[in-house]
């Protein structure tokens, strides 16, 4: 075989090289590579909303360290004083926002601020004691009109302040298959339950590269109208794009036996 020196300077069959040991194992169906995909997935929306929480809290923490404690406080409060304890905790809750966000408040909301303070603040766009207008949105942080009243939108910048810069998405969608991948030796945990493994064409371990590789294509697959992820219906091999990119494919594990009839 060609030098990895020679190999960079001339044309070779590298990477249509297949282990003979590969040739005739049984591929993994899409149904299976589909069911540990979604599963995969749905740990990846486990790690995600955790991290989101954990980095949340954290960030309104570190800003009032008594916010949370305060927090269980006024609940188990007496239920006259809730409301008040409520406003309190809550008042110093849109403080840390506005902080993070000057441009949260629209001009009634600041001028109730300007006016009662951060509780009055709370109570106005919470007038119901027992309700929360809060939503969670992907994007900017605003204040919004519904049939309902006024809600407070709150997006992730101002949920996380500085914490923010550790969340993201892609990044964590990518690092969860790289490294179940890596570590599995091909299997990721969904793979795991379908009894399917990823496997290198040359027969060779998967490598980091490999597996950072072969994750990071899959928004090359998404990218085409999902079809690169169906692709693993008609391939030949049932190689979708992300796998053609890292030189793999996806195979039953274990090895499916044969039952041989007897001879009669």
């Amino acid at each position: 075989m060609p030098s990895l020196r020679e190999r960079r300077r001339m044309v070779t069959d590298e990477p249509y090289r297949i282990e003979s040991a590969l040739l005739g194992r049984p591929l993994a169906s899409f149904r299976r590579r589909a069911v540990a995909f979604i599963i995969d997935l749905a740990l990846v929306g486990v790690l995600i909303v955790v991290l989101f929480v954990g980095l949340t809290a954290l960030s309104f923490h570190r800003s009032d360290g008594r916010l949370f404690a305060d927090l269980r406080a006024a609940r188990a409060a007496p239920e006259a004083e809730r409301p008040a304890r409520y406003a309190d905790v809550g008042g110093r809750f849109l403080s840390i926002m506005v902080v993070r966000d000057p441009g949260l408040l629209d001009d009634e909301a600041r001028a109730v601020l300007d006016g009662g303070g951060p509780a009055a603040l709370w109570t106005h766009l919470n007038p119901e004691a027992d309700d929360t207008n809060l939503t969670v949105v992907v994007g900017a942080s605003k204040i919004v009109a519904t049939p309902e009243g006024r809600r407070l939108q709150l997006g992730t910048d101002a949920l996380m302040g500085g914490m923010a810069n550790l969340y993201n998405v892609g990044f964590l969608f990518v690092a969860w298959f790289t490294a179940a991948t890596r570590l599995g030796r091909g299997r990721t945990a969904g793979k795991l339950l379908a009894r399917t493994r990823v496997v290198r064409l040359d027969g060779r371990p998967l490598s980091w590269w490999d597996c950072f590789g072969r994750a990071g294509g899959y928004s090359a697959s998404a990218a085409t109208a999902m079809l690169g992820f169906l692709e693993a219906a008609w391939h030949p091999n049932r190689q979708t794009i992300h796998d053609r990119i890292a030189g793999t494919v996806v195979v039953r594990d274990p090895v499916p036996t044969v039952k041989m009839k007897a001879a009669t």
